[in-house]
């Protein structure tokens, strides 16, 4: 696939001095201006890096949208259970919006954003962020995990479903959170955990119908909603986990384009 964005690669320091490995996306010709930016938390079960699929997504975001997309090389698990991965995403997410100036990124115009485990970190993420006082214009999770118990029915009965399924789903958490206290866990542990969702990002959440995920996804935004936060849920029928990386496919590309017109509408601040 032709790469229409450019890419450099920055080296942020975490909290404990771990570098973390940043790639930046930006419309080619444009390095100069000042620009929007998605912070973007990859895929993968909290244990796999990035992949082909999640590069040529964020270059067609950043080429198409005309923002600069950090995509986060996180630390993953085993070796690196919760809280490191968490951790590293909380402290890019720190540096983009502290660095804005020297990034040419505009501040109010930064939007965290992720799918599978990368839409659970983009939840959390966007919990912090509140709590710790650094600005999100929005939140965009793609069918992303949220609930560490497990407990909905779909999360429960889908034991073959492609990519993902319950059995997958349930050792993820086992893993992750490994040095948790499940009967008292910290903050930030998962997302569905926190009670009050009020004063969060403006949401985009994007949903698969054979997927062990959805029926959490579906109970945070409407969650979210409650709180007064304003939310977009999408739910297309006959998916399942990982749907949109088969470019060719109708859904695929409605999808997409539902997503970069909530993105467009959150860069001229047109959802707040």
């Amino acid at each position: 696939r032709h790469v229409k964005a450019k890419a450099t690669l920055h080296t942020v320091s975490a909290r404990d001095g771990h570098a973390i490995k940043v790639w930046e996306f930006f419309p080619d010709g444009r390095n100069d201006e000042t620009l929007p930016a998605i912070v973007y938390y990859h895929g993968g079960g909290y244990a796999l890096t990035y992949a082909s699929t999640h590069v040529a997504a964020v270059d067609d975001y950043a080429n198409t949208l005309g923002c600069r997309v950090f995509l986060v090389d996180y630390r993953l698990m085993p070796h690196n259970p919760f809280p490191k991965g968490f951790n590293d995403c909380c402290d890019v997410l720190a540096w983009v919006v502290d660095s804005a100036s020297r990034l040419r990124v505009d501040a109010k115009r930064v939007v965290a954003m992720g799918d599978s485990a990368g839409g659970g970190m983009t939840a959390t993420v966007a919990q912090w962020a509140k709590d710790n006082g650094k600005p999100l214009a929005g939140q965009l999770m793609i069918y992303p995990v949220i609930d560490r118990t497990c407990s909905s029915w779909s999360a429960q009965n889908f034991p073959d479903t492609p990519l993902w399924n319950s059995i997958g789903n349930s050792k993820m958490w086992q893993v992750y959170l490994q040095d948790v206290d499940a009967n008292n866990p910290p903050p930030y542990a998962a997302a569905g955990d926190r009670e009050d969702l009020s004063g969060l990002a403006p949401a985009y959440l994007d949903n698969a119908e054979f997927d062990p995920l959805r029926d959490e996804g579906a109970a945070y935004a409407r969650r979210l909603q409650a709180a007064g936060v304003p939310v977009e849920i999408h739910e297309p029928k006959g998916t399942m986990h990982g749907y949109d990386t088969v470019l060719a496919s109708a859904i695929t590309q409605d999808t997409v384009a539902r997503r970069k017109a909530w993105l467009k509408r959150i860069f001229s601040k047109e959802v707040s």
